[in-house]
């Protein structure tokens, strides 16, 4: 199996189908450059912007309702510590706010801020700027698909939690 396979190389065709665990093998080789080709893509769309992905990324979650630290920290597959700097961080540039938990006042509560909330469409414009020329190639019926797979493979990749 190559690390790098050629990503226009289709071995498979319909006078020979691969067997399950062959499309499995292709799809994990091609697995780790598509990864490594999306960071690299959101670090160029972000980092102009002042944010590096995670921080980007924690920033869209607090925004989709994940409020608690501790659930930011399994989200991102993260130690507290290096999420609870990274909430200082946003806190300080005035983009989200702590709040005691009304039912447990030894937890906290996270919100966006307006300009929180200002920033985050700001990088959710960048991130589908930069992913609308490769998407808008693909038919409706590969996007659909697309997006299947996506979500039962994150699904099953995390507990369903990102």
């Amino acid at each position: 199996m190559a690390l790098m396979p050629d990503p226009t190389d289709i071995s498979s065709s319909a006078d020979s189908p691969l067997s399950k665990e062959a499309m499995i093998e292709e799809l994990s080789a091609h697995a780790l450059p598509l990864m490594w080709a999306l960071r690299q893509s959101a670090a160029r769309t972000f980092e102009p912007l002042g944010f590096r992905t995670v921080r980007a990324l924690l920033l869209e979650l607090v925004g989709r309702g994940l409020a608690q630290p501790k659930e930011l920290s399994e989200a991102l597959q993260l130690v507290p510590p290096a999420v609870s700097t990274m909430i200082s961080e946003l806190e300080a540039r005035g983009l989200i706010v702590r709040q005691s938990d009304p039912s447990d006042g030894r937890r906290v509560h996270l919100e966006l801020t307006e300009a929180g909330e200002r920033e985050r469409a700001r990088l959710r414009e960048a991130w589908q700027r930069t992913l609308h020329a490769p998407l808008s190639a693909l038919g409706d019926d590969e996007l659909e698909l697309g997006l299947r797979l996506v979500h039962k493979l994150r699904a099953s990749a995390s507990g369903g939690t990102l």
